[in-house]
């Protein structure tokens, strides 16, 4: 009991951070009784909860959240500018089982499970006037502990699944589920919590909703159809912790089913308040489909893309973290690489690789798609009234802690936000799930199992559809559909994995997608690439840095290694993951 209430202490001062309606609550007070006595402290627990959710402290770290760094900087996406964080463990083959994992997901995610079911029977004594809210109430715990559980099987595979609160007295030697197991179980606690959960509303903002719970179980039977689980494991076994052992295209037709399901809620839409037309000049369409992009991540209002963001209250932190160093007060911590900014196609919608592009290397940042304007800062960029200067001992770029590729991230910053002098401040909102992601889910897992051409489940939308509405913000709409042959599956999984890469740059995705591909011992062990910009009088000139830092990436990074704590400690784990 002694431990319930601790959890409970410090939920409530966690909820605290949430609502100032907790400012007068007797913390040292209460016991279980107490918390679940109205509907008031009932929801402040719940609310503690959420402070599981990633970017919990997004006001004091932007959203570098692993030990300063940004989960972008483990991937080909970037860098972390400035050495010293732990990130390097991904990066490096430095980590082990005795070196805690630099995002610290096993520990906090089993802290809050624990939370979450102490929760869900608690809430059995709210007063019955309150039913509808408790029923809502334990939805959104187990849709949280859905998430907490999705977290750690991406990183570990099958893990042990506690459905209860433990007490000291209890058997803690818990074993290890299989990784089948894990799946079947998170996607139930999805369907328990759509029933109960509202749809969304402004009101639940921020909270889970209905959308939330199937936008979850669609990337999560989307990861468990991927080539990583779905088949023989990384090492070539079929060991039930890390893999199904065999192929099922069953798998991608249950993540499409999934996925179409939130397309019919028909709540969501993708988010360009400034639409492209296809009489736009090239100019016009970067200044639209920019800003549309742009927006996305710092307008909340009317914003139907987010089905569940992780929103900050106002401010600049973000832009403090990322803001080139030489604005004054910008940190400049992330870099991106040259393969992010290569990635980045045209105003045609074609790869800067095509011959019939507009792509100029002598040139190399003009006509580029528009969310290469919203994303990166680069050489010669205007940027609120400052011109970016990152060739060789430019404004931008002559010091030690300056960017290491020639490149800062500027997406998801405010593009009038200033960070000296007087500072202005803006929203900021990190999407855990939106509709872009959802199509793009939909897209891939309907041309694993039917093709790229087809509506297999008549929600309208075929993986091609669903392919050009996420373009269709940024592009005229005879320049949203890629180069993929009628029935070509695989010429459209290239292009469905290319514009993952771009639209969801940044996002915590790239590093698990190259993973759950089973590429990641090819993309992560690349070096990361940066370009050398010289000035000579009034012109620049550009020089690929083919190595700028090293990575390594063995066969056995594609699952982090169980924490040696807890292999010690509890024998039924029966081991770490294989090759650790």
């Amino acid at each position: 009991m002694k431990n319930i209430l601790k959890y409970i202490s410090l939920l409530f001062l966690g909820a605290a951070a949430v609502s100032c309606d907790f400012e007068d609550m007797p913390f040292d007070k209460y016991d279980s009784d107490f918390v679940f006595s109205n509907d008031k402290k009932a929801e402040g627990y719940v609310l503690g909860v959420y402070l599981g959710l990633p970017f919990d402290k997004s006001d004091e770290n932007g959203y570098n959240r692993v030990d300063g760094a940004m989960l972008a900087s483990a991937s080909d996406e970037a860098m972390i500018t400035v050495p010293g964080s732990s990130i390097v463990f991904l990066t490096d083959g430095s980590l082990t089982p005795r070196k805690s994992n630099p995002d610290g997901c096993w520990e906090n995610n089993y802290k809050f499970i624990r939370d979450a079911n102490i929760g869900i029977v608690g809430l059995e004594k709210l007063p019955e006037a309150n039913h509808d809210l408790k029923l809502q109430l334990q939805a959104e715990l187990k849709f949280l502990k859905a998430f907490f559980y999705f977290e750690l099987v991406k990183r570990y595979g099958g893990v042990p699944l506690i459905d209860r609160a433990y007490e000291l007295s209890d058997d803690l030697n818990v074993p290890r589920s299989s990784f089948a197991a894990c799946v079947d179980y998170i996607a139930g606690l999805c369907d328990e919590s759509y029933t109960d959960l509202p749809a969304p509303n402004n009101v639940n903002f921020g909270r889970a909703s209905k959308g939330a719970a199937l936008a979850l179980k669609a990337r999560l039977l989307l990861y468990a159809a991927s080539p990583l689980y779905n088949g023989k494991g990384y090492d070539g076994s079929d060991n039930e912790f890390i893999c199904y052992g065999s192929y099922d295209k069953k798998r991608w037709e249950s993540a499409a089913a999934a996925a179409a399901e939130v397309i019919r809620l028909g709540d969501y839409d993708i988010y360009k308040p400034n639409p492209v037309a296809e009489t736009d000049r090239d100019e016009q369409v970067i200044a639209s489909g920019s800003a549309n992009y742009r927006k996305l991540f710092t307008v909340i209002t009317g914003n139907k893309e987010l089905i569940l963001p992780r929103t900050s209250k106002v401010g600049n932190r973000v832009e403090i973290q990322n803001f080139p160093v030489g604005i004054p007060n910008g940190k400049g911590l992330t870099s991106p690489s040259q393969q992010m900014v290569d990635a980045y196609g045209t105003v045609t919608g074609q790869p800067i690789d095509d011959p019939e592009s507009p792509y100029d290397r002598k040139n190399p940042y003009e006509n580029r798609d528009p969310r290469f304007y919203a994303s990166i800062f680069y050489n010669g960029q205007e940027w609120n009234g400052t011109t970016i200067e990152t060739f060789r001992g430019g404004a931008h770029n002559n010091t030690n802690t300056s960017t290491r590729t020639g490149y800062y991230m500027s997406k998801f910053c405010g593009s009038e936000v200033v960070i000296s002098g007087t500072p202005t401040n803006t929203n900021h909102c990190f999407p855990l799930f939106r509709y872009a992601e959802l199509l793009l889910d939909y897209a891939e897992a309907v041309n694993e199992a039917y093709g790229p051409d087809v509506d297999p489940l008549g929600c309208g939308l075929t993986a091609r559809d669903a392919l050009k509405a996420v373009r269709s913000r940024v592009l005229r709409p005879s320049q949203s559909d890629v180069d993929a042959a009628e029935g070509d599956s695989d010429a459209m999984r290239a292009a469905i994995r290319r514009e993952r890469r771009v639209e969801l740059a940044f996002e915590d995705h790239r590093y698990y997608d190259v993973k759950r591909w089973k590429i990641a011992d090819e993309v992560l062990s690349e070096s990361i690439r940066g370009m050398q910009i010289t000035k000579n009088g009034d012109t620049f000139s550009y020089q690929i840095v083919e190595n700028v830092s090293s990575r390594q990436f063995s066969p056995k990074f594609y699952l982090y290694p169980i924490p040696n704590g807890d292999v010690v400690n509890n024998s039924a784990i029966r081991g770490n993951n294989p090759l650790w």
